[in-house]
């Protein structure tokens, strides 16, 4: 319905109300195109992306492929060419250098040796020896001859046969050519407090010289010497 206010003719509340919505209508459908129109941009962008990295990532791999058999082949040339003609200077390190190495031919000092049965025990000497291997480092029965600087570990075994009060006293003795003056390396003492069998043994890592010569001193008690060993050997 319309009204008139001084001569003109103005719209209802109601027609008013229906232009409204039809505005409201037209503006939503407009915004919904454009949002619909800007993800689809996004989509093709993001496909073009993707077309872009799957491209590179293959570009890549065939690239690695073929420099993995561009250097597998010529290290195959290259050993082909060594197989047929090899170099001078090698052939003339392999004449002058052994094919064995050299260290795998050295073998480290190991002595082992038994005591000598004697008769006459006297105090205050020294046991003699016969080997049971590494004989060649023996020197007059006595002591064992050090063939290089190094640290060797130095055993020494004694079986006695005691009786109550009995007493013993050994040294483990060093000497050589450039320090004359014995030195004890090792000593024990053992006091017998009953009759039966009894062991010494002394053990120890020392550092030695080319030339030392290592003796047991018997202080006290020799007659109750049943057995003994004697060895060194480098570690």
């Amino acid at each position: 319905m319309e009204e008139k206010l001084f001569g003109q003719t103005l719209p209802t509340e109601s027609a008013r109300g229906d232009a409204i919505i039809d505005m409201d209508s037209d503006k939503s459908v407009l915004i919904l195109i454009e949002h619909c129109r800007d993800m689809k941009q996004q989509e093709t962008r993001l496909r073009l992306i993707t077309l872009l990295l799957l491209l590179s990532c293959m570009a890549l791999f065939i690239f690695t492929i073929c420099a993995v058999l561009w250097q597998h082949g010529n290290s195959g040339s290259n050993g082909q060419e060594c197989a047929v003609k090899p170099s001078p200077a090698y052939s003339k390190q392999q004449s002058i250098c052994p094919t064995a190495n050299p260290q795998t031919n050295i073998q480290k000092l190991h002595v082992d040796l038994t005591s000598v049965p004697v008769d006459n025990k006297p105090d205050g000497v020294y046991l003699k020896w016969h080997d049971n291997f590494g004989g060649q480092h023996i020197k007059e029965e006595t002591a064992i001859v050090i063939p290089e600087d190094g640290f060797y570990f130095v055993y020494v075994r004694i079986a006695l046969n005691c009786n109550e009060g009995d007493r013993f006293y050994a040294e483990l003795r060093n000497w050589s050519d450039s320090y004359p003056v014995d030195r004890t390396e090792m000593e024990a003492w053992d006091g017998c407090t009953s009759k039966g069998e009894n062991s010494v043994f002394m053990g120890q890592l020392l550092k030695l010289s080319k030339g030392d010569n290592l003796s047991m001193w018997i202080g006290q008690g020799y007659e109750l010497i049943s057995t003994s060993s004697f060895g060194a050997y480098l570690t």
